[in-house]
């Protein structure tokens, strides 16, 4: 039969072994990206950013360019406008030049247009008098035409610049939109940006204690191997005093790991609360798969009373995640396998 001495001996060597490999992995149950993985995705965001950037200045050019385009056409109508009012008043003043001159021809004193014709001494005075008429008659309808061609022709020329001017203007309202949706992306993927350069600065100190707290679980290891070869039992254990085990259910050999509320352990959830809705204590909450220990049942590990309060995304199975209060402590206390009991 092997000796008490032995065994004390073997039990040593296997808890510090265990708390060794812990020391020297930094083993933790909530895994969050890396310092380098955020840099990473942070630089994509940025990149992404730059080019947004880059399409919005080319947008607003474009928009610039448009403006400019419509005061030409604006300048442009205001013209055409011009022109035909222009046209307008000519006409005007042609149609009344006409009735003076038919008034003339027609009216003048006592004399008719056949008095007029009759009063021709000779057949060519009179063939040089109906030529005079006809003359007349002839220029009057002529620039009456040319004057009806200018107006319908300025009248073209508006329509095609007013059709482009609405043409411009929903353009304009296109890239306004655009402008305002390029915008909006910029302004929410900068704010990703200050989100991951606060996780970054956060994974940093996480990763800089954690650094500084290899020297300490590796002097816990050694404790930890001796207070196992004293006969201690308490390996691991977070809150004080014992509690019997005598005619408890057996639960079954248990994985047990420890977590605190630093960024580390648990991102950015920080502590704040636990899956069941309380705020995680020291010596009391543990984080449980529910579906192996439901939440709200108090177990035993080594003699010391918890509640399942907590979930966690690595807990599955044979796997209990004690709550500390702090990196420290959930180094020094390492991983370990214990049998549990159910103590309600």
């Amino acid at each position: 039969m092997m000796s008490t001495k032995f065994k004390r001996m073997l039990r040593a060597g296997v808890v510090a072994g265990c708390v060794a490999a812990m020391g020297c992995t930094g083993t933790l149950v909530y895994a969050e990206p890396s310092t380098e993985e955020l840099e990473q995705q942070k630089g994509a965001l940025e990149d992404e950013v730059n080019s947004l950037n880059e399409e919005l200045n080319s947008l607003s050019s474009d928009i610039e360019k448009l403006s400019t385009k419509m005061e030409e056409t604006e300048a442009a109508m205001e013209e055409t406008q011009k022109q035909m009012d222009e046209a307008q008043k000519k006409g005007e003043e042609q149609y009344e030049a006409m009735k003076l001159r038919i008034k003339y021809m027609y009216e003048a004193g006592d004399t008719t247009f056949l008095e007029l014709l009759c009063s021709a001494e000779d057949m060519a005075d009179f063939l040089n008098k109906t030529d005079f008429v006809q003359n007349v008659s002839e220029y009057d309808r002529e620039m009456l035409k040319e004057l009806e061609n200018t107006q319908n022709e300025i009248k073209k020329q508006g329509d095609a610049l007013k059709e482009q001017q609405t043409s411009l203007a929903d353009m304009e309202e296109e890239l306004n939109t655009k402008q305002a949706e390029l915008e909006q992306q910029i302004s929410d993927k900068s704010d990703q940006i200050s989100e991951y350069s606060s996780q970054i600065e956060k994974a940093k100190e996480a990763e800089a204690l954690l650094a500084q707290q290899r020297a300490a679980a590796q002097a816990a290891a050694q404790q930890q191997a001796q207070q196992a070869a004293s006969g201690s039992s308490g390996s691991g254990q977070t809150g004080g005093g014992s509690v019997s085990t005598d005619g408890k259910q057996s639960l079954g050999r248990f994985r047990i790991t420890h977590y605190c509320p630093c960024f580390y352990c648990t991102g950015s959830w920080g502590g704040s609360h636990t899956a069941s809705g309380t705020v995680p204590t020291a010596g009391r909450t543990i984080a449980v798969d529910p579906s192996v220990i439901p939440l709200g049942s108090q177990v035993i590990i080594n003699g010391h009373v918890y509640t399942a309060e907590d979930t966690g995304g690595a807990i599955k199975g044979n796997v209990i995640d004690i709550f500390v209060n702090d990196h420290s402590t959930a180094l020094a206390c390492g991983v370990y396998y214990a049998e549990v009991y159910l103590a309600n």
